[in-house]
């Protein structure tokens, strides 16, 4: 069915529900889809089943709401593909297509590349679209791939905001097929190939450019360089929390005469970080709390390789990612 313009396989959850008895549903949304949820409510309570709306964000498939999950019978996940498989017995994931006709940029995208061999890849909301890219970049001489699955995802193609893996085929250059920025830019900076972005929404068929990118980024490092006090955010997120990642960078602060304090946190935001009263803060979660929302800090936010750089232990800018299925154990 279609729910603010995007294909959502919603049946499959309710014959689940129907099959099962299911009584009490929690229902998880991304903050994109967040004004869909009382109507996928009203459905879902159709089946007799009473239903309870997560109203925290939600940022992907590793960002199950466990406290709800807890509470019920059974939780729809909306948006993402399934990652975590020690939580699948508990959680439905339904997709959300975008059904925009990708075969205008991708033709004008052709232009753009310089080499015959070329890595296609995109996000779960054009996952679907993967194979009739691949048909019509090879129709136009173009030998087009692609990877995948991984343990992180699901379809051929897919990367995610901290997996690129898929990409990894012995290519140069990429497609990129989708929206925003921040995917094909971590793209690029994962892989260091020569990006193309298509977005089948807005039209735009552009070169990504890393420049500005790593000028801002060196810019935080910069700042954090001088900083004694350092926390080390550890998720408690599924799939992001890297509690072996957090333990090795807190022991080399400490080895560079740093004060170091380990954090184990749900939510990060801007107010719970500046209450710590810290000089700066290493994200282990998701990438794009350091990437993305950084201006909302008041204190510099690092990924793990950016903080390696600025202890001086690291001279490359890689960009950080997480490649196990469910993150990492607590302990070594």
């Amino acid at each position: 069915m279609l729910i603010s313009g995007y294909e959502i396989d919603l049946e499959r959850a309710l014959r689940i529900i129907k099959r099962a008895g299911v009584r009490r549903v929690g229902v998880q949304v991304p903050d994109g889809l967040k004004r869909s949820a009382p109507e996928i409510s009203r459905i879902i309570e159709e089946t007799g089943a009473e239903v309870l709306v997560s109203g925290d964000p939600c940022y992907g498939a590793c960002d199950i709401d466990l406290q709800l999950c807890s509470m019920v019978d059974l939780m729809v996940h909306i948006g993402h593909s399934e990652m975590c498989e020690s939580l699948s017995d508990r959680i439905v994931y339904i997709e959300a297509r975008m059904p925009d006709d990708v075969t205008d940029v991708a033709k004008r995208s052709i232009g753009f590349f310089t080499k015959s061999r070329v890595a296609v890849c995109t996000t779960i909301q054009h996952a679907h679209t993967i194979d009739s890219v691949i048909e019509i970049m090879r129709s136009h001489g173009i030998e087009a791939i692609t990877g995948g699955p991984s343990p992180r995802t699901r379809h051929r193609g897919q990367v995610l905001g901290c997996c690129y893996a898929a990409a990894r085929v012995g290519a140069e250059e990429a497609l990129f097929i989708g929206t925003g920025r921040f995917h094909p830019l971590g793209l690029s900076m994962a892989t260091g190939m020569r990006v193309i972005a298509a977005d089948p929404l807005t039209g735009s068929v552009e070169e990504i450019d890393t420049h500005d990118f790593l000028r801002w980024r060196y810019g935080i490092i910069a700042r954090a360089s001088d900083a004694k006090s350092i926390g080390i955010l550890i998720s408690k997120k599924p799939g992001q929390r890297r509690c072996v990642t957090a333990k090795r960078l807190s022991s080399l602060g400490r080895s560079k005469g740093r004060s170091m304090l380990e954090v184990y946190i749900d939510r990060i935001e801007p107010e719970r970080i500046l209450d710590l009263g810290l000089d700066a803060v290493v994200s282990t979660a998701c990438p794009r709390i350091a990437l993305d929302d950084a201006p909302r800090y008041s204190v510099p936010v690092l990924t793990p390789p950016e903080f390696e750089i600025a202890l001086g232990v690291r001279s490359e800018y890689i960009f950080d990612e997480i490649l196990d299925a469910c993150g990492e154990p607590d302990s070594t």
